[in-house]
């Protein structure tokens, strides 16, 4: 489907999402090994997708947990890049890392538990010759305002704003996905929003209808956690989803956006 996905190449936010475009995002949780990233990059790629989540840092509330590859996994993603002409997603976990991953990552990524440090979103910000759209999650408590607040340091014609969940009072699923505070940040802000339901809901059972309700609500896109072995990975295993689940949920998310986009010009 034409705008679909994101253009190979393309790393600029306007070329990312556009068109009635939707931009689909995945890959595991976190890069574990040079083969366990790649395979789940070929699979990827023979489905149409075009960006790879390539997590090098995995910030964990205990520090006996797994924390990630870091710049050793960067020619593992370099490899991906030369091969498929992906494009590669990761988290940065300290301004540091900007540098050493600049050749290497077209779309850098501020996790919920970054949202408001200050100094990577100033560096992430302050060179102007950077026009790489930049990724930044919600808080697990933060507000739209806040949320916003924190883009205004990067500056919000670079960001792609993702909604992960929030705290509530619920414990029947990790965390609360907020599409209503997503529709306002889109709606009300001219902000382009993905939905995260990995990590809203925790289990990978619901992750497909979480995917169809981001892409039914009219958000721009969906970044999914994708594992060959959920019940194997070394973070956050409950909520990766299979390549064969994946395929389905994509199929249905195609389809739902077609219903969408044909709608549109009624």
């Amino acid at each position: 489907m034409a705008g679909f996905f994101v253009e190979k190449n393309m790393i600029e936010r306007k070329d990312l999402i556009k068109n009635g475009g939707f931009l689909v995002i995945a890959g595991p949780c976190a890069i574990e090994s040079e083969e366990q990233v790649y395979s789940i990059a070929t699979l990827l790629h023979e489905m149409g997708v075009n960006v790879l989540r390539g997590q090098l840092w995995k910030p964990r509330s205990s520090p006996n947990n797994f924390q990630g590859v870091g710049l050793a996994g960067l020619p593992w993603l370099q490899r991906i890049k030369n091969d498929f002409k992906m494009l590669i997603a990761t988290e940065l976990v300290d301004k540091d890392q900007i540098e050493p991953t600049k050749e290497t990552v077209d779309i850098p990524w501020v996790g919920a538990r970054n949202m408001q440090h200050f100094e990577l979103l100033k560096a992430l910000g302050n060179d102007k010759t950077d026009q790489r759209p930049v990724i930044l999650k919600r808080g697990i408590a933060s507000t739209v305002k806040e949320w916003l607040q924190s883009a205004d340091y990067i500056g919000r014609e670079r960001v792609i704003l993702c909604e992960r969940g929030v705290r509530t009072g619920t414990d029947s699923t990790r965390y609360t996905l907020d599409l209503n505070g997503a529709l306002v940040a889109q709606h009300d802000h001219g902000m382009p929003v993905i939905g995260d339901p990995s990590h809203s809901v925790g289990r990978r059972d619901l992750v497909p209808y979480l995917s169809l309700a981001i892409v039914a609500a009219g958000l721009d896109g969906i970044v999914v956690e994708v594992h060959s072995q959920p019940e194997r990975a070394l973070s956050d295993a409950d909520q990766q989803i299979t390549p064969e689940t994946f395929r389905q949920v994509l199929g249905q998310v195609r389809a739902v956006h077609k219903v969408l986009v044909a709608k549109e010009y009624e």
